[in-house]
């Protein structure tokens, strides 16, 4: 039904075309016969002619003579009769034509409207046949389509959850695995924490012993000194005073410089026992004897520190430990020591590229 509707739609479609064909070429032609007609009475019926020179109304003259000089015009009526039956000539042939083109369009009229009527019952009879066998067939044919459609979709579902099932098992595998590890891990880094910790104390514990041993070489007045293990906070005790954490005792002069000096001292002693303790190779200690111009403990102080720092400084040990001390002070020596040399800044001399350079 489909293939008799293409091809009667197909014919329809044909003889609509040969129709317009036929139309065009009516519609020419009646055009050239309305032109050849308008000539044809033109010649029969001319229109009076006005003078070519001044452009008024030329005279009526006898047949043969020119209607704007007035002489004789050799064959000029000759001429005429010519156009006129020319013109009769081709009106006639140009009738016969259409007359001819006019049966033709009426023919493919016909058969266009034959086409059509064709092509309408192909439709007719396929819209038929679609709605009493095809209708049914389509209705079973989705039905199954979309429950086909429903069991793909139940399938792939079905596959995705197996997936999501080997994925989730292989995670809890992952995480398993994880967690020992995490707990591993944790075990050992508690472990590590705890011997640091251990370690921590032990080497606080004893730095603390040098750092009192220094603090009394310095101030033999220091009862306790001891170093916090957490934060390194410095706790002081004099005879007779209460504990003095590093910021309380640590108000200038003298007993700071005792403080840092004697804490900086006790690190280096902890690194000549403790392979593991690591001790800075440079030391510069910014005015440490503040109070060598003043009287009482101050100086006290004072010369004890400088007493300190010279046998630190003339200690000759091969271990790596031997320093060289450079201090800053505020006043001269109150005596010469043997090894230290005084480098003087004034205000001539305001920095110590001046001092003398020796090699070794």
């Amino acid at each position: 039904m489909v293939a008799l509707h293409k091809a009667a739609d197909q014919q329809r479609r044909k003889a609509a075309r040969q129709a317009e064909v036929v139309q065009g070429k009516l519609s020419r032609v009646m055009a050239d016969q309305a032109r050849t007609e308008g000539e044809l009475a033109a010649l029969l019926n001319p229109a009076a002619q006005d003078c070519s020179h001044c452009g008024q109304v030329l005279p009526e003259r006898a047949p043969g003579l020119c209607p704007q000089c007035g002489l004789v015009h050799p064959g000029g009526q000759d001429r005429r009769e010519r156009q006129i039956a020319t013109a009769r000539a081709r009106s006639e042939r140009l009738a016969r034509k259409v007359k001819a083109l006019q049966g033709d369009m009426t023919t493919v009229v016909q058969a266009a409207q034959e086409a059509e009527t064709a092509a309408a019952d192909a439709l007719a009879a396929r819209d038929d046949y679609d709605r009493d066998h095809v209708a049914s067939a389509r209705t079973l044919a989705q039905s199954a389509e979309k429950e086909a459609h429903g069991l793909s979709r139940d399938v792939a579902q079905l596959k995705r959850r197996l997936q999501d099932a080997d994925y989730i098992s292989a995670q809890d595998t992952a995480v398993a695995a994880a967690k020992e590890a995490m707990e591993q891990a944790q075990a050992a880094r508690d472990a590590v924490k705890s011997a640091q910790e251990v370690r921590r104390k032990e080497v606080t514990g004893r730095w603390s012993q040098f750092f009192l041993e220094r603090l009394r070489q310095i101030n033999p007045a220091v009862e306790a000194a001891s170093i916090d293990p957490l934060d390194f906070t410095t706790r002081v005790k004099e005879h007779g005073d209460v504990d003095k954490t590093f910021a309380d005792s640590s108000v200038g002069g003298s007993p700071r410089a005792a403080t840092n000096v004697a804490l900086l001292l006790a690190l280096r002693d902890l690194g000549r026992v403790d392979p593991l303790a690591r001790v800075p190779p440079l030391l510069i200690i910014d005015s440490p004897l503040a109070g060598l111009g003043a009287t009482g403990l101050d100086q006290d102080t004072s010369l004890r520190l400088i007493d300190t720092l010279i046998s630190i400084a003339d200690d000759p040990s091969a271990d790596g430990y031997a320093c060289q001390v450079i201090a800053a002070t505020n006043d001269p020596l109150p005596r010469p020591y043997p090894g230290v040399r005084e480098i003087h800044i004034n205000d001539e001399h305001r920095f110590f590229d001046h001092a003398p350079v020796h090699a070794g």
